[in-house]
């Protein structure tokens, strides 16, 4: 419950900060780098702490670079896993120089460490798949924005015990410093 408020305030004070300081000209320009961090939670009892860079190379489109550090716990198994994910992000709806809506698509390339100490088995290994998702961004300032996101990623992953296969959903909020 507590994250659920947590979240709502952070939604609620950026979107009053955005109306009320951000009447600026469009903020996505060529050129643009921005640099964040942001914090999230899948499924279960997991959380999520990562770094952002994006560097827009036109209105529209930019590419994006994310290193995460996930842990969680799944009935019996514990977890904890880091992923790099390079992708792209397409400015889809602005209808406010404040406020962006954007698609995005990454390939996700990870280490994973999986253990149950009810039956004292590990496994670990590469992973590698694909996060298809979408994000609202609220400029505060043109250099200061909020992004709440969420994602839906497919895994692959190379254990020492075998593969598998499986889908982690990803909900976070950020905030970026944008370097113009």
């Amino acid at each position: 419950m507590k994250k659920k408020k947590l979240i709502l305030i952070v939604v609620m004070l950026s979107l009053f900060s955005c109306r009320a300081l951000a009447e600026s000209p469009l903020s996505h320009i060529k050129g643009m780098h921005a640099i964040g961090v942001q914090a999230g939670t899948g499924l279960g009892k997991t959380y999520d702490l990562g770094l952002h860079y994006q560097y827009h190379f036109s209105r529209r489109w930019s590419v994006t670079a994310d290193v995460d550090f996930e842990k969680g716990r799944f009935e019996n198994a514990g977890y904890w896993g880091i992923k790099v994910y390079p992708g792209v992000e397409c400015s889809v709806w602005h209808p406010a120089s404040w406020f962006y809506l954007h698609l995005l698509g990454d390939i996700n390339l990870g280490y994973d460490e999986w253990a149950n100490n009810d039956i004292n088995r590990h496994s670990s290994g590469f992973t590698m798949g694909l996060d298809l998702g979408l994000n609202f961004e609220f400029y505060a300032i043109p250099e200061l924005s909020f992004v709440l996101q969420a994602k839906q990623g497919w895994n692959w992953g190379f254990y020492n015990t075998g593969g598998y296969n499986y889908f982690h959903p990803l909900f976070s909020v950020g905030i970026k410093y944008n370097i113009k």
